[in-house]
């Protein structure tokens, strides 16, 4: 057991150092750094959000880097030390939490928005047109997502759109290959709706919900990421007839439809902003600010999307450096407040003021925070505390800046920080850059979110210096990668083999 644990820490370093290499080829022009570069990994769900404000911050020299690893991967690396925290859409599992005891490490759970996690597609009619009013229900889904379901003109499907003429034949499932919060995500809702299918594919495979890591199944391929999968379905090269489960921003950014998922009313409905908003009126929070989400699955009102949820963020309460507490604090304070500005546009759902109100309350908790500021409009213009319509806020769903077409979201949301930077260098100062307030600290402290014409101004620079960028090449980090893993393994393998052959002898 030791050396399982021992593998799993040198593999964890590795990933991690691979990683930080990967993030300093990147991260280029963005403001000289305020204090310390706070890290941070794990989901993907959120990434495009998370991207998005650390670039918003990043004007101010605030840095933050955050790499999109897999919920149970930045879960794993934030016990071992490796970050400062962790992004993810489900708590520690039992064995996790046994590792946390057993290191003394301090945690919390603290919501950073809200999403629809949807069922992305690439079908398209006799005539060759793409398919844009798919639906779906749990029953459906799960027979396709367990293997159940293998063709476009199977009568569950066909019973569901009457009517449409799919050019393709055989569905083509994409699951992660990853350790995944989404995945985790879906597992319960079709556990909870569509309880006899999933069930049978547990029994067969293994892996009850939350389903971190999706069992492999005749017909499906793995992508890893939300990136990954998000590239694999809207690729018309490999994708026709091809399906995956990724928070509606991917699809959205990408110019992708998503399936009309079937409600607890009968209703179809779309992972938009008010829809996720208004299913996740029934959810009920628990005391380690984390959501049983069993009553939105049921949500009975006509516009619920029943498969929303929330993302957390997990983060020290002790043994933390304060310079760095301050850097994180600041950063929280402008999610909760002038972040949930771009939460819509980017394809989420911005958090309503109880759960402002419990951020602020963890950010308390963090060595070194700002005070939070009063929840109130003057001070935290989130849209759900202002009364900001989501058009007024920034723009509609699918409008995202987040470039589907550049296939890295890293290089793009550089390109985003580094425009974020020249603007508010080119407008002389922070407050003529920024237009609205995000952060109003006791201390004095402020983060800024950028105004409506500014913001959309730069998400179309962020998407052509994305697209125009070269990415980085990828030898001399896999190299790096490979020799690391040598010079760790290979011994330890070689230890492992002698010591074995004199067993043998003996």
């Amino acid at each position: 057991m030791n050396r399982i644990r021992a593998v799993r820490l040198l593999t964890a370093s590795c990933v991690a150092a691979i990683a930080a290499t990967s993030a300093a080829v990147v991260n280029t022009g963005v403001a000289d750094a305020s204090g310390p570069t706070v890290t941070g990994a794990g989901s993907t769900w959120v990434q495009i959000a998370l991207d998005q404000w650390r670039a918003d911050i990043a004007h101010q020299g605030y840095s933050i880097n955050y790499q999109g690893v897999g919920s149970s991967a930045g879960r794993e690396f934030y016990i071992i030390n490796q970050v400062d925290f962790a992004a993810t859409e489900i708590p520690f599992q039992p064995d996790e939490v046994r590792q946390l005891q057993g290191e003394h490490k301090s945690y919390q759970y603290l919501p950073d928005v809200a999403g629809g996690t949807s069922l992305m597609y690439n079908l398209h009619n006799a005539a060759g047109s793409r398919i844009t009013s798919l639906r779906m229900d749990a029953t459906t889904a799960a027979k396709i997502f367990t293997g159940s379901i293998t063709s476009w003109q199977d009568p569950a499907i066909q019973a569901l759109n009457p009517g449409l003429a799919i050019r393709e034949s055989t569905v083509i499932p994409v699951v992660r290959s990853d350790g995944s919060g989404t995945s985790a995500q879906f597992s319960l809702y079709l556990a909870d709706q569509a309880a006899s299918v999933w069930n049978a594919f547990v029994s067969a495979q293994g892996c009850p919900a939350p389903c971190s890591i999706w069992p492999t199944f005749n017909g499906s391929t793995q992508q890893s990421g939300s990136d990954g999968v998000a590239n694999f379905v809207s690729n018309d090269a490999v994708g026709g007839g091809a399906i995956g489960y990724v928070e509606a921003g991917y699809a959205f950014g990408r110019g992708f439809p998503v399936a009309s998922l079937h409600n607890a009313s009968g209703n179809f409905t779309q992972p938009t902003s008010n829809s996720v908003a208004i299913a996740l009126t029934h959810a009920t929070l628990n005391a380690d600010l984390t959501q049983n989400l069993t009553a939105v699955y049921r949500a009975p009102d006509p516009t619920a999307y029943p498969m929303s949820s929330y993302s957390y963020m997990v983060t020290p309460t002790a043994n933390f450096d304060p310079a760095k507490g301050f850097v994180l604090g600041t950063w929280l304070i402008y999610i909760a407040c002038g972040g949930q500005r771009e939460a819509a546009p980017l394809g989420y759902s911005p958090l309503p003021p109880n759960l402002v109100a419990a951020v602020f309350g963890a950010v308390k908790r963090i060595p070194g925070a700002p005070t939070p500021p009063p929840i109130d409009a003057a001070h935290c213009p989130n849209p759900t505390i202002t009364g900001e319509s989501t058009a007024q806020a920034g723009t509609k769903s699918g409008s995202s800046s987040h470039s589907g077409t550049s296939g890295a979201s890293a290089t793009a949301s550089a390109a985003s920080a580094a425009a974020a930077a020249a603007a508010a260098a080119s407008a002389g100062s922070t407050a003529a850059a920024t237009g609205v307030s995000g952060v109003s600290a006791a201390s004095g402290t402020a983060a800024a979110t950028l105004g409506d014409a500014q913001r959309q101004q730069l998400f179309l620079l962020a998407e052509q210096a994305a697209l125009a960028a070269k990415a980085p090449s990828g030898v001399p980090l896999l190299a790096s990668g490979l020799g690391i893993l040598l010079v760790v393994f290979v011994p330890a393998l070689l230890g492992w083999r002698r010591g074995s052959r004199q067993r043998r002898m003996k």
